[in-house]
């Protein structure tokens, strides 16, 4: 699949700032482009090129401490608009649009939207310029057509991410369902989880439709299981997040102190990769709230053994 990736932005940047030692940051999406730009940005500008191989989440998950540890002058990162609470002067956001058509999986989501007369629009920074196109596609179809204003984390209107629906929540009265212009079902299924509105994907990538409204049930019933298990917790875990802009220290103190005056015992636990066997080793914890990215351990909860609550969520054990 192609993407823009601005190369000859990037190198006039990393010529004009006469970086020398330039780190590129990719999601897993893009890491197979890692090492031709890696190639051409140091062939036309002569700085030494490292190219990340960790993982990377989104634009919160900034390598600021691996800059730091390689002496990097610039980051840039790709795959993302930049996000308010990760920030650093030496990084370079490059958003990769797609470049694909996106006509056919349109024409197979109109159908699945009949019955609906108002629908939102949402996708991810990718497919930020197709949205006039898909505007137009469905007013012609006689259906009516918002975009949610931009906010939060978010800088384009009708944007999302895993962690932020504001978009989307700002039109949620207006409007009868949602249509995602997308691949996969990881940010649909956000939506439909944080709206409670249907919503339809459709992927270009697979030229395909698909309703999230099952998927999206389903999803709620474990929730619920999961915050009904979590309530005769004795002892909580709090996860805080080291990852550049997944960090909320304040709030999982003030967490801990509410949690504590109401007889729970409390355990501030940090760490950068939140995983099952990470959280694992703590067998006293009888369950954990999560401060981090709000979406671990809530699409792969039957991967962890013990109950981790959304800062959400967790409100609820506050009003038991």
């Amino acid at each position: 699949m192609d993407f823009e990736l601005e190369t000859e932005r990037v190198v006039e940047i990393v010529l004009k700032r006469s970086a020398r030692r330039v780190l590129l940051q990719l999601p897993e999406s893009l890491k197979n482009q890692g090492i031709s730009l890696a190639e051409e940005i140091h062939t036309r500008t002569k700085a030494t090129i490292y190219v990340s191989a960790d993982p990377c989440y989104g634009a919160c998950d900034l390598p600021i401490h691996e800059a730091e540890v390689l002496d990097i002058d610039l980051i840039i990162h790709y795959g993302h608009a930049p996000y308010s609470t990760a920030h650093s002067e030496k990084t370079v956001y490059v958003e990769a649009r797609a470049k694909v058509n996106i006509t056919g999986a349109v024409e197979k989501a109109i159908p699945l939207l009949q019955g609906y007369r108002n629908i939102g629009l949402i996708t991810t920074v990718q497919h930020i310029h197709h949205l006039g196109e898909v505007r137009q596609m469905l007013t012609s179809r006689g259906f009516r057509v918002k975009l949610g204003k931009a906010g939060g984390h978010l800088r384009h209107d009708g944007q999302i991410l895993g962690c932020d629906y504001t978009t989307a929540e700002r039109i949620r009265g207006d409007v009868d369902a949602y249509l995602y212009i997308g691949g996969g079902v990881f940010h649909p299924l956000g939506v439909t989880l944080v709206t409670g509105k249907p919503v339809v994907a459709a992927d270009p990538y697979l030229n395909s439709a698909t309703s999230m409204n099952d998927l999206g049930r389903q999803l709620r019933r474990r929730r619920q299981a999961t915050i009904a298990k979590a309530a005769g917790a004795k002892k909580l875990g709090i996860i805080v997040g080291l990852k550049t802009g997944q960090t909320n220290m304040q709030v999982a103190e003030e967490l801990k102190r509410k949690l504590e005056k109401r007889g729970r015992s409390v355990t501030l636990v940090c760490l950068r990769e939140i995983n099952p066997e990470a959280l694992d080793n703590f067998l006293a914890v009888d369950a954990f709230v999560n401060t981090a990215c709000p979406r671990v351990g809530v699409d792969d909860s039957m991967n962890y053994r013990k109950p981790i609550l959304t800062l959400a969520e967790a409100q609820r054990l506050l009003e038991m």
